[in-house]
């Protein structure tokens, strides 16, 4: 047998390390591609974390801001828009009565209400509606008797205070009495009222995400202090809507019983930096409430 016609067998030192050079070139195309897949993809999952802690802060605060009324329902605030208190409205009625013999008894006809809302603690006092449009607070927090006097709402008139359950119907609204406050001038029968929690907003140190700034929820009155969103960024703030201007100041309103509505500036954060950065992202989100029963 002839040695030209011997097969060939195995490569050649060249061949080796052309195949070699090749296969690390094409390696590292792919190892790049997937990397910056990865920190494309933890990019994204950042700004969806910081899209979300913003929405939270926004749908908890529209939430309360939504019922508060205009010329008395931001009761305190702070330099800086990062502390606010606000009365807001948990359960409306309307007055069956007032002004019991002995003492200064308020019947009220309540409309139905979310039993857990209504059930939590915090309540913090009444608020009732003249004919002009105007709330009277009481500064005196009454007492609710739960179990209220359905006689003063069933009168035989025309004036019947129509919230309470028909026999056999569907649910309907419950009967309170308010003692312990004198109301002068009384409210007359049919006017308009509502129950309400004083609740404080803060943006402060946040004990879920240490180191960053977290929004708190407090129910002033008997109520609990809760974290209900974290990081923001230290921008995280609210501006105030004065009387008819159409756009918000940063300034405190004086007096508070100016303040028509809230500008939330609410930007979120993530809880840590993204691959490839330094920095945690960020997503601003901004949206104005407006609050009931403008005057102006």
């Amino acid at each position: 047998m002839s040695t030209r016609s011997i097969a060939r067998q195995g490569f050649t030192l060249v061949e080796l390390l052309i195949s070699l050079i090749i296969t690390a070139i094409v390696g590292a195309a792919l190892l790049r591609m997937m990397v910056g897949q990865a920190r494309f993809m933890d990019q994204q999952e950042a700004s969806r974390s910081a899209r979300s802690v913003a929405r939270s802060g926004v749908n908890r605060l529209v939430s309360d801001l939504r019922a508060v009324e205009a010329s008395g329902g931001l009761v305190a605030a702070a330099a800086g828009g990062q502390d606010f208190t606000l009365r807001v409205p948990y359960a409306f009625g309307v007055v069956c009565s007032h002004g019991l013999p002995g003492v200064g008894i308020t019947t009220v006809s309540l409309l139905p209400v979310d039993s857990a809302m209504y059930n939590a603690p915090g309540f913090s006092g009444f608020a009732w509606r003249n004919a002009a449009g105007v709330y009277t607070y009481p500064a005196a927090v009454p007492v609710i008797v739960p179990l209220g006097t359905i006689a003063n709402c069933a009168n035989a008139g025309p004036d019947s205070i129509h919230t309470l359950p028909a026999a056999g119907g569907s649910p309907a609204g419950k009967t309170i009495n308010l003692t312990g406050v004198t109301l002068l001038p009384a409210p007359p029968r049919g006017s308009l009222i509502y129950l309400y929690r004083r609740v404080r907003y803060e943006f402060k140190a946040s004990a879920a995400v240490p180191g960053q700034l977290g929004l708190w929820r407090t129910t002033v009155t008997g109520g609990a202090t809760e974290e209900l969103a974290a990081p923001f960024a230290a921008t995280a703030r609210v501006n105030f809507y004065v009387l008819n201007n159409a756009a918000p100041q940063a300034a405190v309103p004086a007096p508070l019983t100016n303040t028509r509505g809230l500008e939330l500036v609410l930007n979120g954060l993530s809880e840590r930096a993204p691959s490839g950065s330094t920095v945690a992202k960020s997503a601003p989100v901004t949206t104005s409430v407006f609050f009931e029963n403008r005057p102006d």
